[in-house]
């Protein structure tokens, strides 16, 4: 029965494809110098990044190469003047020409991000140069295998954590029935397996190399000195310590009040070390959102550990009269999980999410929304088995109203196993869900507005609106409602909240009545103002301007 819910989860984690490109991680470029597609008259001293959460940088984690590949920047990417920025100085005295900027960095949440953008010196760069010399993708492989691992490493921590929370608190005698250290054993071996290879891959998978960068020290050591690296320490070293704690109630039956209280406490490190990896990590009101992951993961790992010790123990070893006591003592404390996984879950939706229109219009909201509907699904079978246990068991006192036969019990098993099934498609869900970027970060509908200029009827889209690179279009009509020919259109962005601005951006012109930029960079958030101007020949000129929101 439980094989049915590991395969769930596997079928889960591979269909969603969790060794997806490192790109899709949460940190997001907001703003380059120089800018993308730049024509310099002089060469630049340096090469500056911003992003929109604080960052970690490597020696090579921005390269600058010119059209023949060779580098020329100094080799020693530095942090910028925020935690968000780097930098790198470029060799001086350089030639006319084009030159690519790759870069691969480490988001807060210890994802790395990576992209490329182009500029020209003495000329705008060739088209193309940085999809043809900025591959930063890194490897597909390591991708995959480090998905794999983080989501066993849920199920691993989620069965050892809940089992042990089941057979301590509801059912002791537990502790010694047959096949109860094999499944304790399972649930550490898999949480420790997954924490060490966790811990091989991140480096890899962090420089963007293959699976033979595992065997390399300097990239090893890279994430034993970082955070990601000590928290996984942590988590292995509280294993180590629970190990003997489990064996010795295995062997001597429940552990005694300071035995209890010492797995307690590893058993919260443990859940602590999971939720302080990932997008609890970053952004805002972090300490709070590490509060409410660690009671996310502990209440999720009580109703799936539970689950899976009455499916492989309870209901095959258990006495009729043990049934009466233990099943009316899960149903209150698996309620009890559940309303903690609600708020707690609420809480992040809206930290991660924002608003509503992000959670339908963003990948992250989309796959939040599938993951609540299973979850839905797991209260609603589990509501079904507390109807099962209320009308074979008098809930006061724990006293049996009849004792149930073969066939009921087969029937509670059945939704046992549907239950478990549906939880563990809800961690696949939940391990995708962490290698995405949250939909209050990628959030950002174009804009689409209509002004007038002049006679003329004038659309413009913006997408994204958010900080960083955008894209403008400009639609000019004529009164008779066909596209009206322009001979030169500019635009120019300001700030009036913050005074800033305005900047001149100029537009490239298209097909007839059509001008374009892709070289807009918004550096703040809020109500920009775009000031167009539309010439039609040597004597007609019309300006118009419209605001957008930039999240």
């Amino acid at each position: 029965m439980v094989a049915v819910a590991l395969i769930a989860m596997a079928a889960t984690s591979v269909g969603l494809g969790l060794g997806v490109s490192p790109a899709s991680a949460h940190a997001l470029l907001t703003g380059t110098e120089p800018v993308d597609g730049a024509a310099l008259r002089t060469a630049p001293a340096r090469v500056l990044l911003s992003y929109s959460e604080s960052i970690r940088v490597s020696d090579d984690s921005i390269r600058v190469l010119d059209a023949a590949g060779a580098r020329v920047d100094d080799g020693h990417t530095r942090p910028g003047a925020k935690a968000s920025q780097a930098t790198v100085a470029l060799k001086p005295g350089l030639p006319t020409g084009t030159y690519v900027v790759s870069w691969r960095v480490i988001s807060a949440d210890s994802h790395p991000v990576s992209g490329a953008f182009a500029f020209g010196i003495g000329g705008p760069p060739q088209a193309g140069a940085a999809h043809a010399e900025g591959d930063t993708s890194g490897s597909q492989s390591v991708g995959l295998f480090f998905g794999a691992a983080r989501f066993a490493g849920y199920g691993g921590i989620g069965l050892l954590l809940g089992a042990c929370v089941f057979l301590t608190l509801i059912w002791p005698r537990g502790f010694q029935t047959r096949g109860a250290g094999r499944l304790l054993a399972v649930g550490w071996a898999i949480a420790a397996v997954a924490a060490v290879a966790q811990l091989l891959l991140q480096g890899p998978y962090a420089a963007g190399v293959g699976l033979t960068g595992i065997f390399r020290w300097s990239i090893l050591s890279t994430t034993l000195a970082d955070r990601f690296g000590h928290l996984l320490l942590i988590r292995l070293l509280a294993l180590c310590l629970a190990a003997p704690l489990l064996r010795r109630a295995v062997r001597v039956g429940a552990p005694d009040l300071w035995h209890r209280g010492e797995l307690a406490a590893l058993g919260l490190a443990i859940a602590v070390t999971l939720a302080a990896i990932g997008h609890g990590s970053a952004g805002d009101l972090v300490g709070l959102a590490v509060v409410s992951l660690t009671v996310h993961v502990l209440a999720m790992s009580v109703w799936i550990g539970g689950l899976s010790v009455i499916a492989v123990l309870l209901l095959r070893q258990a006495s009729g009269a043990e049934l009466a006591v233990v099943l009316p003592r899960w149903s209150r404390l698996a309620a009890g999980a559940v309303i903690a996984i609600v708020l707690s879950g609420l809480f992040q939706s809206w930290r991660e999410i924002g608003s509503l229109p992000a959670a339908v219009d963003t990948s992250y909201g989309r796959m939040l929304l599938y993951k609540t509907w299973f979850f839905l699904g797991m209260i609603a079978v589990g509501g079904l088995s507390q109807q099962w246990v209320r009308r074979h068991y008098r809930t006061k006192n724990d006293v049996a109203a009849a004792a149930p036969g073969a066939a009921a019990l087969a029937g509670l098993r059945r939704g046992v196993v549907a239950e478990l099934t549906a939880g563990a498609v809800v961690l696949g869900l939940t391990a995708a869900l962490v290698n995405m970027v949250p939909g209050r970060t990628s959030y950002a509908p174009p804009f689409s507005g209509t002004a007038f200029a002049g006679p003329m009827t004038v659309k413009v889209r913006v997408s994204p609106t958010r900080v960083g690179a955008e894209s403008l279009d400009v639609r000019a009509w004529a009164p008779t409602g066909k596209p009206q020919k322009l001979v030169a259109a500019s635009a120019e962005l300001s700030l009036p909240s913050a005074d800033l601005g305005p900047f001149t951006v100029p537009l490239d012109l298209a097909d007839t009545g059509h001008a374009h930029s892709d070289r807009l960079q918004l550096p703040l958030d809020g109500k920009w103002q775009l000031r167009l101007t539309l010439r039609l020949n040597d004597f007609d000129q019309y300006v118009t301007t419209l605001f957008y929101t930039v999240r």
